[in-house]
């Protein structure tokens, strides 16, 4: 009986996982209508694992707080990346089409080799965006880097996010959008934060390193 009283408590398990499916689902509104715009994607992407990682995992800081403040911070990178993310990948993709129109599977194997090239790093550029503060081509360096390095964790959120993308689109009903995405990245910052812990420094003893908790 005790354990069923704690379990409905205000303090309960019950309270603190509706509290935190809330402020998931807060954060994912914010994500989505941070997104509209198109060519904010990327800073909302960034903003959106930071918050959830940050906020809802560690319960550091005011949700919505942290997540427009790192928006404000990520918003030129962001753009920036959106742009010639878009660009790159539809050059590409036109690139491969011709190439296949015309017989030549082997040039359209360069080119969807340079895509699949481009999205490995691109699902570890938001995440790194997030978390280190470098010049643009040093993002890109160690986006790179993290994913030849952690390959399985690269593939496995590509898939993972293109599947999430497939259900919103075409299975599941509309209103899923203000959840799905949000408990999809939750669960991608337990593989992730694993592979950005390896590139960041160890705290000092006074650091208040928010980040670093799960190698206690």
């Amino acid at each position: 009986m005790k354990t069923i009283r704690k379990f409905f408590a205000w303090d309960g398990s019950l309270m603190q996982f509706l509290h935190r499916m809330g402020e998931l689902i807060l954060v994912n509104i914010a994500f989505v209508l941070c997104c509209l715009p198109l060519v904010t994607i990327g800073s909302s992407v960034t903003s959106f694992y930071y918050t959830v990682i940050k906020s809802i995992r560690r319960e550091r800081g005011n949700p919505l707080q942290e997540f427009f403040g790192s928006m404000k911070r990520t918003l030129g990178n962001g753009c920036i990346v959106t742009v010639a993310s878009a660009l790159i990948l539809g050059v590409l993709y036109i690139g491969a089409r011709q190439q296949l129109d015309a017989g030549n599977r082997h040039l359209a194997a360069v080119y969807v080799g340079l895509i699949v090239l481009c999205v490995c790093v691109l699902v570890n550029l938001f995440p790194v965006m997030s978390r280190f503060s470098l010049r643009l081509p040093g993002l890109l360096k160690l986006s790179f880097v993290m994913g030849i390095r952690f390959l399985p964790v690269t593939v496995f959120t590509a898939l993972g996010t293109a599947v999430v993308g497939w259900l919103l689109f075409f299975i599941l009903p509309v209103p899923c959008i203000v959840i799905l995405p949000g408990c999809w990245c939750y669960v991608v910052t337990f593989f992730m934060e694993k592979a950005l812990l390896a590139y960041m420094p160890k705290p000092e003893p006074d650091e208040d390193a928010w980040y670093y908790e799960d190698r206690k």
